[in-house]
């Protein structure tokens, strides 16, 4: 491998010492030659010598360091003077000089000679930094004994060469530089939410992954603002746009956590930007959706849609479905729509465990302003236990409240007793919810016998003595509240029954009754023989059966 050192004599004026007509001068180093080889590295310096005409000048050479080998000491007029390096194996670069003399003169001029080193390794401190989302400055120490220049990924990061801390072949920074050496360096401020990365990477010129110093910059969640935080909107639809502000470049992502909470356009983008977004119609419940753009934010609250007004449309008997007056402690339905929630609420005990609350699931029902007891409540049907309040009066009026809204009244007749008689099925006819003596549900297999006792249950009986409290449970001893201010009448089978009980069923909530009544012995046996129970001059439904044998 041939290296060439420039030299350059060129004329000067003459020297004390000098042959009249010579002068020389060496160009500006170091000059710096490589490190690596097995063999010896053969070098030279070209030299040009300026003489007078008529004059011959001759100059020499000489090298102190053991590993540079002069090969030709002197050298008349212009010419090259060779010399060779020993291989440098080690991972220091190393220096000297050669002296060049001639004819004696005082003052020898000096070449400095590096030569790199030829195992080389590179170390960075630090390896890493992090900076802070401001901006800042820092510096890279490079320590090596081989070339080497920098290079970086980033526009916002810049660099700068240390002069003072290298050995550059030009004291030039973007130059190739030589052993160890300082790169200061300056981030500017990052206007962005995300952390960023950047490096500054030392170009070799060796195989592999090149040495680097990682530089990451964190972001900030105050690096993004949008035109709005908050949306407040009807039940209808609703459509709008807002304003990303973020640094140049920056990426945003808008991400909803609501279905009814969407997009109409793109929602992402770079930099200062926007997105459009629509809000559904509400059909329930107020509610809230976001949209969660990087560390901000919008969050849209929606009203309620409309509640529609419960509408009451008739009042019935609970037990056998028909319409006209009604009782005080009567068991009724009401039918309607928007009465309450569209999935079925039974009651619940209250918390004492011996009353039934008159509100349910958000409803309330009055009868004449009174509450009543609520047994079961739904959008279009509500069981409901009609206020002893309403004894002595004419009629009443009916009214169903809900989520804040009351329907129109629907005024009913009262009487003093309204008899209807439970049926199996639910349905008001056939099989009655009838006991046996022996407390089994009366049907075809478990039939009832000719002067054994049943137990009807049925509502409608009217006041009792001692009067009951609407949605009390009543007493399951001794004294029970009976119907004792008009008479109670049955027949089975067309015959007049002995009614040895009527009254108040024990246990049950006010307004249930229980009359106990003895099969008359000449009942005609059957699977569908007829029940009917009386109560002053009203009595309960036609259809309702019980199975004798």
């Amino acid at each position: 491998m041939r290296w060439l050192l420039p030299l350059v004599l060129a004329a000067a004026g003459p020297l004390a010492g000098q042959q009249a007509g010579c002068g020389y001068a060496v160009s500006q180093g170091p000059f710096f030659l490589p490190g690596a080889s097995a063999q010896p590295i053969a070098s030279a310096i070209n030299a040009i010598v300026a003489a007078a005409p008529g004059y011959t000048c001759t100059w020499t050479i000489s090298a102190t360091a053991s590993w540079i080998h002069v090969t030709s000491l002197t050298i008349t007029g212009s010419g090259s003077i060779p010399f060779t390096l020993d291989a440098n194996n080690s991972a220091l670069m190393r220096n000297d000089v050669i002296t060049i003399t001639a004819n004696g003169l005082p003052n020898p001029l000096i070449a400095t000679v590096y030569q790199l080193a030829g195992n080389c390794a590179y170390t960075l401190s630090p390896p890493s930094t992090e900076l802070p989302v401001g901006g800042a400055s820092g510096a890279l120490q490079v320590t090596t004994g081989c070339q080497w220049s920098i290079a970086n990924n980033q526009s916002w990061l810049t660099f700068t060469l240390d002069s003072g801390n290298l050995v550059s072949s030009l004291n030039n920074p973007g130059a190739t530089n030589f052993s160890n050496g300082k790169v200061n360096y300056t981030a500017t401020a990052n206007a962005c939410v995300a952390q960023r990365n950047a490096s500054l990477t030392l170009v070799t010129g060796m195989t592999g992954i090149p040495p680097a110093l990682a530089i990451s910059q964190d972001g900030s969640p105050n690096n993004l603002t949008l035109s709005s935080a908050t949306l407040s909107t009807g039940p209808g639809t609703a459509t709008g746009r807002i304003t990303v502000t973020t640094g140049d470049g920056c990426a945003w992502n808008a991400v909803s956590n609501a279905n009814w909470l969407g997009f109409t356009g793109a929602s992402s983008g770079s930099g200062f930007g926007s997105f459009a977004y629509s809000v559904q119609a509400n059909t329930g419940p107020a509610r809230t959706g976001t949209i969660q753009v990087g560390p901000q934010t919008f969050t849209v609250t929606q009203q309620a849609a409309p509640v529609p007004s419960p509408q009451l449309t008739v009042v019935v008997n609970g037990a056998d479905y028909a319409s006209g007056a009604v009782s005080p402690g009567e068991i009724v339905a009401l039918g309607g729509i928007n009465m309450g929630p569209a999935q079925g609420v039974p009651f619940q005990l209250g918390a004492d465990g011996k009353s039934i609350p008159n509100t349910l699931a958000g409803v309330v029902v009055l009868f004449d302003g009174a509450p009543a007891t609520l047994l079961y409540v739904s959008a279009v049907q509500i069981n409901a236990i009609v206020p002893y309040a309403t004894a002595g009066k004419a009629s009443t009026a009916v009214q169903v409240q809900y989520q804040g809204q009351t329907s129109t009244s629907v005024t009913v007749p009262v009487q003093a007793a309204t008899p209807g008689i439970f049926s199996q099925d639910g349905s008001g006819a056939g099989p009655g919810a009838i006991l046996n003596q022996d407390s089994s549900l009366n049907a075809s297999l478990s039939p009832a016998t000719a002067g054994s006792v049943i137990q009807i249950f049925s509502t409608g009986g009217g006041v009792t003595n001692p009067p009951q409290t609407d949605g009390v449970l009543a007493p399951v001893v001794e004294p029970f509240p009976r119907i004792a201010a008009l008479p109670v009448a049955v027949t089975i089978g067309g015959l007049p029954a002995r009614v040895d009980y009527a009254g108040a069923a024990p246990g049950g909530v006010a307004g249930f009754m229980q009359i106990n009544a003895e099969v008359p012995a000449g009942v005609t046996p059957g699977l569908s023989v007829p029940v009917v129970v009386r109560i002053g001059v009203w009595q309960s439904q036609a259809g309702l059966t019980i199975t004798v044998k």
